[in-house]
């Protein structure tokens, strides 16, 4: 059946739960993700697309809304068997994993910096990621309308991930004023 990477296994799912779409659907869909871990850009979204029809996966119908003519793509049986597979169980090992974190990252070279631009960028860090957290926040009360109660769960989660920032970023904070 060969494996789907994880932008490609999103696309399926997010075709699935949504119903017939459109590519361009899908790409506003990731687009206007909060996490930037895939692109949404056209350039990723719709050769994608031409993948999973490939796989039968996914199949496809002339849509005419608009100036443009357009496709419309439905997962296939087929489709929601790779779906499934890959939504597991089992779970590869490295889901599990620490995520990629630039904000981690920066500040492992927080020494790097003098007293004040430490202060400063942990402000910053701190203003930014209280910000992406009201997003969310408005993002989970309009997921929770749904019928589908999992993308309530999935935001509940980041909601969780980034109140966990908050507070590791007060207690690097802490730690400057009280270098003990």
């Amino acid at each position: 059946m060969g494996d789907l990477s994880e932008l490609e296994a999103c696309v399926l799912g997010l075709v699935w739960s949504e119903g017939p779409c459109t590519p361009y659907r899908v790409q506003q869909m990731v687009g206007s993700s909060p996490s930037p871990h895939w692109s949404g850009s056209a350039g990723a979204i719709y050769p994608i697309f031409e993948r999973l029809e490939k796989r039968g996966w996914v199949s496809s119908e002339a849509r005419s809304r608009g100036r443009r003519p357009s496709r419309a793509y439905r997962v296939t049986p087929r489709g929601r068997g790779a779906l499934r597979k890959w939504v597991g169980p089992p779970l590869p090992e490295w889901t599990a994993d620490i995520p990629i974190d630039p904000l981690r990252t920066r500040l492992r070279f927080l020494g790097a910096l003098p007293a004040e631009k430490r202060r400063a960028l942990l402000r910053e860090a701190k203003e930014q990621v209280e910000g992406k957290l009201k997003a969310i926040r408005a993002d989970c009360r309009r997921l929770k309308k749904l019928s589908d109660p999992f993308p309530h769960a999935m935001a509940r989660g980041a909601i969780h991930m980034m109140r966990a920032r908050i507070r590791w970023l007060d207690e690097i904070e802490r730690s400057l004023e009280n270098p003990e």
